[in-house]
């Protein structure tokens, strides 16, 4: 889920075509992995394309730091991958790393090539996104133990194209290049325990590296091991620049040990020291665990901190209103939870809390939409065909990193949301007439997750869906269209899928709908005469 927010919330599309959002921040560059090229045999960098271009990215952008240029997070960059569904190390074309830069609001995208072999080449360039200029590329050339030493310099070489709009933030001390290499190969497996064995091993060669350290954490704390990540935590130096995001990560381990006086306690002592919405936020979290009544201070007054400090985050709104729906003070809930949808549309859990709130409120129909909306965003388990009043538990949301950069997470206007919702339906329709189904699915999907309560993306995957034989999900997506707007279209839609499954009453009566609505609609009139039926009755009807 947090993946599908993150490309509704983040960034500013500027390319021809697409809609502007709204930029609160200064807009960062984007480092994409490097392409890759090593020659057979070469010596001491086996699997080396595994893991080397994501170093180079890694490398660069601390090097484009220490001179001043802001730099997209990997996790923001991992984020965005996964959130259009594009491999993490696997070559892009143009268009889609454009598209992957308008999407975390970048203002430059730099990409690159490295070649191995006896000596290491890298090539690199800067392409703007604002005018779509690609400048020359920035080239060096050394062995692979100078690599930090390549990095450097090609960071130098580029910056002269990026926008120094950031605070200059020192270069983290080096570990060995073995060392790194093993951080890296941690970084990107897959699998916890493939994670734990490499970042273990970088920490043989570079004891109490802080990134090594707070890798192995979120390690660890995917296995559920929550003693080992929290002492992998407390292990980075006080004087590291990654000290107090590790006492961040800390305190969450106590509260997965169920130490929530010493959890609450550590997190007061961050929150005095320097304010933070992610911080009001976990406490707020840890008092719903501890349960109501707990001392400190209830749940919601610690959310509607965090929700004044993020300036309306809607993670944070999230378990504002959600803590209210605990409570059972529905008003304030279905508040904070309306606020949360129009904010972040794709949320699938706000849309099934909402239902459930509208039911205890008897207002049905809001109530099934809304559900049927969290059950095509996956927040329903089960084959559960209607809502009920039943508030699920466990829904709370902690932010795991200390920096989540809520000033990053500009809300859509409506309008802006249908705009973005525009520019994917149109691809999507140029692949549906290229007969690109599972592309024109995807990109279906991806304006529904940008603006759900839209018909007309609903109705084209439904067709789609249709036209490969998913027949029930076709006639789920029909359905959600009707949810969205009543209109000829999508009643005829259903007809005719409901006329392919056999279930020709269900049919007959979806087609007069449709022209009870659009007497001139010809594919309820083509469902109609396949029924046996007189397509001129819907002038006896009432639209």
């Amino acid at each position: 889920m947090i993946a599908m927010m993150f490309a509704v919330m983040f960034g500013a599309l500027v390319a021809e075509g697409a809609p502007a959002y709204v930029q609160t921040a200064p807009a960062p560059a984007l480092v994409l992995p490097f392409v890759v090229d090593a020659a057979p045999g070469t010596s001491g960098l086996a699997g080396a394309p595994y893991w080397f271009g994501e170093a180079a990215a890694i490398a660069l952008s601390d090097e484009l730091a220490a001179l001043g240029v802001m730099a997209a997070s990997r996790d923001e960059r991992v984020g965005v991958f996964e959130a259009l569904q594009l491999p993490l190390n696997a070559p892009l074309t143009r268009a889609t790393v454009i598209r992957t830069g308008e999407v975390i609001g970048a203002a430059a995208i730099v990409v690159g090539e490295v070649r191995l072999a006896e000596r290491v080449s890298v090539r690199a360039r800067v392409i703007d996104l604002a005018s779509g200029k690609q400048w020359p590329d920035v080239t060096a050339e050394g062995p692979s133990s100078d690599f930090f030493g390549l990095m450097a310099r090609l960071a130098k070489g580029l910056s002269a194209n990026l926008a120094h709009n950031g605070p200059v933030v020192p270069v983290p001390a080096r570990p060995s290049v073995e060392a790194f290499e093993d951080y890296v190969k941690g970084l990107v497996a897959t699998g916890a325990d493939v994670q734990v064995r490499f970042l273990e091993a970088a920490l043989v060669h570079a004891p109490g590296d802080s990134r090594t350290l707070v890798a192995l954490w979120h390690a660890r704390t995917a296995q559920g091991d929550h003693a080992r990540a929290l002492d992998a935590a407390s292990k980075v130096p006080a004087t590291s620049r990654e000290s107090r995001a590790a006492r961040f990560l800390a305190a969450q381990s106590l509260m997965a040990l169920k130490r929530y006086d010493d959890a609450f306690k550590a997190l007061e002592a961050l929150h005095k020291e320097s304010p933070a919405p992610t911080i009001s936020n976990a406490l707020g979290v840890l008092q719903l665990r501890r349960g109501l009544g707990s001392p400190g201070g209830s749940p919601a007054y610690f959310f509607n901190r965090g929700v004044d400090e993020s300036h309306g985050d809607p993670e944070v709104a999230f378990n504002l209103g959600y803590s209210y729906a605990l409570v059972a003070d529905t008003t304030s809930a279905v508040y904070w939870l309306r606020e949360v949808v129009r904010r972040a549309p794709a949320d699938g859990a706000a849309h099934l809390v909402l239902s459930a709130l509208l039911v205890s409120q008897s207002k049905l129909v809001e109530a099934q939409r809304e559900f049927d909306l969290a059950k095509l965003l996956g927040a329903v388990d089960g084959e559960a065909a209607a809502p009920n009043d039943k508030i699920a538990r466990g829904l709370e949301r902690l932010q795991p990193d200390l920096t989540s950069s809520f000033a990053r997470q500009p809300a859509m206007a409506g309008q802006e949301q249908e705009q973005t919702a525009t520019y994917y339906i149109d691809r999507g329709r140029r692949l549906m007439d290229e007969v690109r189904d599972r592309e024109a699915i995807d990109e279906f999907r991806r304006a529904i997750y940008v603006s759900p309560y839209l018909d007309q993306p609903h109705l084209l995957l439904g067709r789609v869906l249709q036209r490969t034989g998913r027949l029930a999900e076709a006639v789920a997506e029909f359905t959600l269209a009707l949810w969205c707007q009543e209109s000829a279209d999508a009643h005829a839609a259903l007809a005719s899928v409901h006329l392919a499954m056999g279930k020709r009453d269900a049919a007959r009566t979806s087609a007069q709908r449709a022209l009870a609505i659009d007497p001139s609609n010809a594919l309820a009139r083509d469902v109609l005469r396949q029924l046996g039926g007189n397509s001129s009755f819907h002038m006896l009807i009432s639209p």
